[in-house]
C-alpha cells in the first residue's frame, strides 16, 4: 500500500514565481540595469531607510548608475528578499499583484507580462525573461 503526498491542512505552497531563486534571477535582471532596483524597492514600499540600510550592507560607497553591476543586483537582492519577508502573512494574489504592479512602474512591463504569465503557469522565473 502506498501513501500519495498530500499537503498538510493549513500550509500553503509558495508559488514559483515567489521562491528566493525567481527572486534571485528577478533581482539580477533588474538590479543590473541603472539604478531600477532600487526604483522597484521603493515601488514595493519599502521605506527609505530601510533601503538606505540595504545598500549599506553592501556598499560602503554611494550605490549609483555607475558602479558595479554586482553591487546594484546585491542591493536589489536584498530589498526584493526583504520585501518577501516584510509581506510573508499578505495573501499571495496581492504579492503578485503588487510586484506586477511595482515592475510596470519602473518601466518595465514586458518583465511584468512574462512575471504573470509564469505565475499563471506555475513556473519559476529563468533568465530568459530578461533576453
Amino acid at each position: 500500500m502506498t501513501e500519495e503526498a498530500t499537503p498538510r491542512p493549513g500550509t500553503k505552497r509558495e508559488p514559483e514565481v515567489l521562491t528566493d531563486a525567481s527572486l534571485t534571477i528577478l533581482a539580477h535582471g533588474v538590479g543590473g540595469q541603472d539604478l531600477k532596483g532600487l526604483e522597484l524597492a521603493m515601488y514595493l514600499n519599502i521605506p527609505t531607510t530601510t533601503i538606505i540600510n540595504c545598500i549599506n550592507e553592501v556598499t560602503s560607497v554611494a550605490l549609483t548608475d555607475e558602479g558595479t553591476e554586482n553591487e546594484r543586483s546585491s542591493v536589489a537582492l536584498s530589498c526584493i528578499l526583504l520585501w518577501k519577508s516584510m509581506t510573508k502573512d499578505t495573501k499571495t494574489r496581492e504579492r503578485v499583484k503588487s510586484l506586477e504592479k511595482a515592475l510596470r512602474e519602473i518601466g518595465k512591463p514586458d518583465v511584468a507580462d512574462l512575471f504573470m504569465e509564469r505565475h499563471q503557469n506555475n513556473m519559476e522565473l529563468s533568465g530568459d525573461i530578461f533576453q
